[in-house]
C-alpha cells in the first residue's frame, strides 16, 4: 500500500492570504528603530529594561491581531505612556521619531525604500552577524510576511497603501471600519485585482471572511433589518470551500430566524424556521436541526388552547433550550404548579455541566449565570422575594459590567421594579439611567430596558390616580413590548391568566361597593393560586376573601383567616399588600369585638402601621382610606388630640390625591423619557 500523504501543516482558520494594512507599517517603523539583538555586542541595547519590557508586550499585544487594528494615537499614546517611567534620551528621540512619521514617509518613494529594507530584521547576513529577530519567532515572521505581502504590490498598490497610511496617522483616535482608507476589502479577483503585481493561487480566490457577518450583526444591535439581510446574505455567498455548493443554507436560515425571533415578528420567524428544518434535513445537518427545532418549540402553538411542546433533552441540545421551557410551565394557562418549573431547571443545570464538561461546548460565562437569572424569577412567582433577590445578587457579582449580558438584564430590570413597588420610583428609575446598564444593549434589549422604565412610571401614575398622565402622556409613548392593560388601569381586555383575571374583576366589584357577587370568582382564583404555587396571589386573594366575609358578617372567621396568613405577609414586605392586609385586620378586629375598648386599641398600631405604608409608596386614595378609620378610631378613644392630628394628615393626604388627578406632565418624568428616546436614538445610529 502506498504511504498516507503527510497531514496539511497549514491549520484550516489560518488566512490564505495577508493584505499589507497602515498600521502593519508603523509596527515595522517601531521594529526597525525601537528594537535591539539581545546577543549583538557592537550594538547595544540603550533603552531601560522597564521600557524595553513594555515596548514588547505593546508589540506582542499588535502584532498578534487578537484584537482589531488600533488607530495611530492609540498606540503612540501608550509608549508614550510607558515612556513616562524612563527618563533617558534615546527614549525620548525614539518617542520623536515616532511622532514625525507621517513626515517621514511622505511620499510613495520613501515608504517603498523603507519596506525594501526589511530583511535585516529577519534575514542573518552571515554565520556571525545575525539578523535581530529569528525567522521562526512571532516578531520574525510577522516583518517576513508584511515584506512579502509588499514584494508582490503593484505600484498602484503600493500608492494605495502610502495614501492609507497617511490618511491613518492623521485620523486622529476615531476607531477603524472597513470605510477607513488602507482598509477596505480587496477584491481577489484576476480581472479587477490590480493591486497586487505577482499574485499567488490563494491571491486570485475571494474566501470567505467575517467582514459582512459584522454588518448583520450591526443590523441586529441597530434594529436595522436592511443593513442585516445584505450582511446575512452577502456572508453566506462568499466561498467557504472549493466546492459548488456551500452547504449553509440552513445556518443563513437559522440566523435569519433569531433576527425575526428578537424583533418578535413570530410569523416570519415561523416561516424561516420551516425553510431551515428542510434545508438542515437536505444536508443531513443534525446539530443545526435541533437548535431549529428548538426554537420552533419557544413560538407560540397555532392552535389556540394549545400547549406549547415541552423539550426532550437530547445530545445536540443547547442547555439554554431547557430553560426556554421554564417560561411555559410558569404560565398558569397550562395548569402546571411551579414544582416542575424548578424540576426543569435541575435538568438545565444538569445538562448545562454534561454541555461543557463532557461534549466541549464553549463556556460562556452568561450561560452559566442564566439558571441563577431564571431561579430568581420562579422564586419571584412562587412568593418567596428574598430568595428572588440572592439569586439576583449572583448574577450581579459575577456578570460583566456594561455588556450585552441580556441575563444581567434581566436580573437588574427586576430588582429595579421591585425596589419601585417599594415606594422607590426616583431610586429605580435613576438604577436604570446608569449608563452601566445601557451602553452595550442592542435594540432589542433596548426595548425591554425602556419598556421597564414605562412601567415604573406606570405604576407610581396608577398608584397617585394619574388617570390623565397615563392616557395622555405615558399610553402613547409606550415601547412596542407585550403589554395588558388591565396592569394600571380598569380595562375590559383580560391579561389571559385564571388567577389574576378574576382577582381584577373582584377588585372592580370592591371598588363598586358589590363585593358580595364575585364569591365564585375570588374562590376559583384562590384555588388555582394555591394548585400553582403562587403564594404572593394567594395571600392577596385571602385578603380579598376577608374582606368580602366582613360584608357577610363572618368576623370571627375573616380574623382567623388574616391572623393565619399574616406571618407570610410580613415576612414578604410588599408594603403594598401589607398595608392592604393590616387595613383590613384591624377591620376585623374592630368589627369581631363589636368596637370594644380593647378593639379599638388592638386595631390603631396595625392602623398606623397601614398608613405608613401607603405613605411611603405614595397611595394617597388608600392613605385617606386609613386615616379617616384611625381618625374614628381615635375619637371613639378619646385622644383628640391625635384625632385632629390625623384628620389634618388625611386633609394634606386629600389635597395631594386631587393634585395628583388633575397632573398630566411632570418635569422629572419628562426629563426621564428624553434620555430612553436619546440612548434609543444613539443605539439606533451606531
Amino acid at each position: 500500500m502506498p504511504p498516507a500523504p503527510p497531514a496539511d501543516p497549514v491549520p484550516a482558520s489560518a488566512r490564505p492570504s495577508h493584505v499589507l494594512r497602515p498600521h502593519h507599517v508603523f509596527l515595522l517603523y517601531i521594529f526597525m528603530h525601537g528594537f535591539y539583538a539581545a546577543d549583538d555586542e557592537e550594538e547595544e541595547n540603550p533603552f531601560p529594561k522597564a521600557f524595553t519590557l513594555a515596548l514588547h508586550r505593546l508589540m506582542i499585544r499588535e502584532v498578534a491581531e487578537v484584537t482589531p487594528p488600533r488607530s495611530y494615537q492609540a498606540i503612540l499614546a501608550d509608549i508614550k505612556q510607558a515612556a513616562l517611567t524612563a527618563d533617558c534620551g534615546p527614549v525620548e528621540d525614539l518617542i520623536v521619531k515616532l511622532g514625525r512619521v507621517g513626515a517621514l514617509f511622505a511620499t510613495a518613494d520613501t515608504l517603498s525604500n523603507f519596506m525594501q529594507a526589511l530583511p535585516i530584521l529577519f534575514l542573518d547576513r552571515d554565520d556571525e552577524e545575525t539578523a535581530r529577530f529569528s525567522r521562526r519567532s512571532l516578531f520574525g515572521y510577522f516583518c517576513h510576511r508584511c515584506f512579502v505581502s509588499f514584494t508582490k504590490l503593484a505600484i498602484g498598490g503600493i500608492e494605495k497603501l502610502h495614501q492609507g497610511f497617511i490618511a491613518w496617522v492623521h485620523a486622529g483616535d476615531s476607531p477603524i471600519t472597513a470605510t477607513t482608507p488602507g482598509y477596505a476589502q480587496v477584491r481577489r479577483d484576476v480581472i479587477t485585482n490590480d493591486y497586487q503585481l505577482f499574485k499567488t493561487k490563494q491571491d486570485k480566490t475571494e474566501y470567505a471572511d467575517a467582514e459582512t457577518y459584522t454588518l448583520f450583526m450591526k443590523g441586529l444591535t441597530t434594529g436595522d433589518s436592511n443593513v442585516a439581510n445584505e450582511g446575512l446574505r452577502r456572508f453566506f455567498e462568499q466561498k467557504f470551500h472549493d466546492n459548488s455548493e456551500s452547504g449553509l443554507r440552513q445556518h443563513a436560515m437559522l440566523n435569519l430566524a433569531r433576527m425575526y425571533f428578537l424583533r418578535r415578528e413570530l410569523a416570519a420567524c415561523r416561516k424561516t424556521l420551516e425553510e431551515a428544518i428542510t434545508a438542515s434535513r437536505t444536508a443531513g445537518d443534525n446539530k443545526t436541526l435541533q437548535h431549529c427545532s428548538s426554537l420552533m418549540h419557544r413560538l407560540p402553538p397555532l392552535e389556540r388552547g394549545r400547549r406549547p411542546i415541552i423539550n426532550e433533552v437530547q445530545p445536540d441540545m443547547h442547555p439554554l433550550e431547557i430553560l426556554a421551557d421554564v417560561r411555559k410551565l410558569i404560565n398558569v394557562q397550562y395548569q402546571q404548579p411551579l414544582s416542575a418549573a424548578f424540576e426543569r431547571i435541575v435538568e438545565a443545570i444538569g445538562l448545562y455541566d454534561h454541555y461543557v464538561d463532557v461534549q466541549g461546548g464553549q463556556f460562556i460565562e452568561s450561560e452559566q449565570l442564566a439558571q441563577h437569572a431564571v431561579q430568581s424569577i420562579v422564586w419571584g412567582t412562587f412568593g418567596c422575594s428574598k430568595l428572588a433577590r440572592i439569586e439576583e445578587d449572583i448574577v450581579t457579582a459575577f456578570s460583566e459590567v456594561g455588556g450585552d449580558d441580556n441575563t444581567r438584564l434581566t436580573v437588574t430590570l427586576n430588582r429595579a421594579y421591585h425596589m419601585a413597588r417599594q415606594g422607590k420610583y426616583e431610586e429605580s428609575v435613576a438604577s436604570l439611567l446608569e449608563p452601566d446598564v445601557w451602553r452595550g444593549l442592542n435594540i432589542a434589549d433596548y426595548n425591554l430596558w425602556a419598556a421597564e422604565i414605562w412601567n415604573i412610571l406606570a405604576l407610581r401614575a396608577c398608584r397617585h390616580r394619574k388617570q390623565r398622565q397615563l392616557k395622555e402622556y405615558l399610553m402613547p409613548r409606550r415601547p412596542n413590548t407585550p403589554h395588558s392593560p388591565r396592569d394600571y388601569q380598569w380595562a375590559k381586555e383580560p391579561i389571559g391568566s385564571i388567577i389574576r383575571d378574576p382577582l381584577h374583576e373582584v377588585m372592580l366589584m370592591r371598588m363598586c361597593e358589590q363585593s358580595y357577587a364575585s364569591v365564585d370568582q375570588l374562590l376559583t382564583a384562590l384555588w388555582h393560586a394555591e394548585y400553582h404555587g403562587r403564594y404572593n396571589l394567594y395571600r392577596t386573594a385571602i385578603i380579598l376573601l376577608a374582606d368580602v366575609g366582613l360584608e357577610f358578617g363572618m368576623t370571627k372567621w375573616c380574623k382567623r383567616l388574616l391572623d393565619e396568613v399574616m406571618p407570610q405577609i410580613m415576612s414578604e414586605d410588599d408594603r403594598e399588600q401589607k398595608a392592604f392586609a393590616q387595613y383590613t385586620l384591624a377591620r376585623c378586629i374592630i368589627a369581631s369585638g363589636d368596637s370594644s375598648q380593647a378593639a379599638l386599641e388592638e386595631a390603631v398600631p396595625l392602623l398606623e402601621s397601614a398608613e405608613g405604608a401607603y405613605a411611603t409608596i405614595q397611595m394617597f386614595a388608600a392613605e385617606c382610606d386609613v386615616l379617616y378609620l384611625l381618625s374614628v378610631v381615635l375619637h371613639n378613644l378619646g385622644n383628640q388630640e391625635r384625632r385632629d392630628a390625623m384628620a389634618r394628615k388625611h386633609e394634606i393626604a386629600m389635597e395631594m390625591r386631587e393634585y395628583c388627578h388633575l397632573e398630566i406632565i411632570e418635569p422629572w418624568v419628562e426629563d426621564v423619557w428624553a434620555i430612553v428616546t436619546d440612548v434609543g436614538a444613539a443605539i439606533a445610529s451606531r
